[in-house]
């Protein structure tokens, strides 16, 4: 009995039969992803247990033939590890066949590194962050990127060609690594691969004019801007497009509408008032009489690097496993052309 299911495990047969069925419900798959684009769409951008979490089970409809596919891969791997398994067992009067089996192995180590990946690794999209700042990597708790230097390199026309990137992973307070993360450059390390996605602009503040000081400054969280008798108005924080609701303050977006500050006033370094103030808007009460009739001048930018941060865990058994194939593949065409050589090939009547 456990014989004939070992037979079975190992036959060719059942191989060409999984293969087969795999291959008709990928072909007939791939037809239903391009009609749904609203299913499958992103699933280049997620890993395969957020996208099984989320689309995939709000539409089991659609997505049945992709576990079903996935099902038949994973026992078409099954009866490959068999075949090799019981090849190393008669490898004395096989090795031959070495190149095939180790084919054989490699395939095996992919479908395994696949899997791992897809169920345990993560995948993030479009991570802003600006020159000196830190962001924890996901999946990876304790560890953090830090953006230490960004360049973006333009052509004649102002058009980007490359985004420099100089970055470093933190655990906790120590590098682990540095380098430099451009087009077709990522930063490796550990199954995680970073790499650039694009750029852009963040409004931080204005340059405001005060007509009363004769005077213009820059005002950014951390400017302050000084008036008589030992008081100054300090920035705390700047939102572009700020809204109050309940009595609390948010940002909608990045882009301008309604831009505000949230201000101290200090007298001597004490604090005698702090609240919102919207531009444009009336000013609060213990502004009035101050001097801070502010005029817009222009934005303060500051340029931002979005980063596509993934991590796969099954990284180095891929490898391995395309090393193993790479092998398989030298020997059997090296075992082949020998064999012609010496003329021992099958005759065909």
């Amino acid at each position: 009995m456990l014989q004939r299911i070992w037979s079975t495990l190992c036959s060719l047969k059942l191989a060409i039969i999984l293969a087969s069925i795999a291959t008709l419900l990928a072909m007939g798959g791939s037809l239903i992803m391009h009609f749904n684009p609203e299913v499958f769409g992103n699933l280049d951008a997620t890993t395969l247990s957020g996208w099984s979490r989320s689309l995939g089970k709000e539409h089991p409809g659609l997505s049945s033939w992709f576990y079903a596919t996935g099902i038949l891969i994973i026992l078409l791997a099954i009866n490959t590890a068999c075949c090799f398994i019981d090849w190393l067992t008669v490898i004395k009067a096989r090795w031959r066949k070495t190149g095939e089996y180790l084919i054989h192995l490699g395939f095996v180590l992919v479908v395994i590194a696949y899997f791992w990946g897809s169920l345990a690794g993560s995948r993030s999209e479009r991570n802003r962050v600006g020159e000196g700042e830190m962001i924890p990597v996901k999946g990876m708790p304790g560890y953090y990127l830090r953006l230490d230097k960004f360049e973006p390199l333009l052509n004649e026309r102002g058009r980007p060609i490359d985004m420099i990137n100089t970055v470093s992973l933190l655990e906790g307070d120590k590098v682990v690594k540095r380098g430099i993360v451009k087009t077709n450059t990522p930063l490796l390390h550990d199954g995680l691969v970073v790499t650039p996605a694009s750029f852009g602009r963040l409004t931080i503040g204005f340059e405001l004019l005060l007509p009363s000081l004769g005077k213009g400054y820059r005002l950014t969280t951390g400017d302050a801007i000084p008036f008589a008798d030992g008081k100054r108005l300090v920035a705390d924080a700047f939102f572009p497009d700020a809204v109050r609701r309940n009595g609390r303050v948010f940002n909608r977006s990045d882009n301008v509408g309604q831009p505000a500050y949230l201000l101290r006033l200090l007298d001597n370094d004490e604090t005698v008032w702090s609240g919102w103030y919207f531009l444009g808007r009336p000013q609060p009460e213990a502004l009035q009489g101050l001097g801070f009739n502010p005029v817009v001048r222009r934005p303060v930018y500051r340029t931002v690097s979005y980063l596509t941060i993934n991590r796969d865990p099954g990284s180095g058994v891929a490898l391995v496993g395309g090393i193993f194939i790479s092998l398989g593949v030298l020997f059997a065409l090296f075992s082949f052309y020998y064999k012609r050589s010496r003329g021992d090939r099958p005759e065909i009547e």
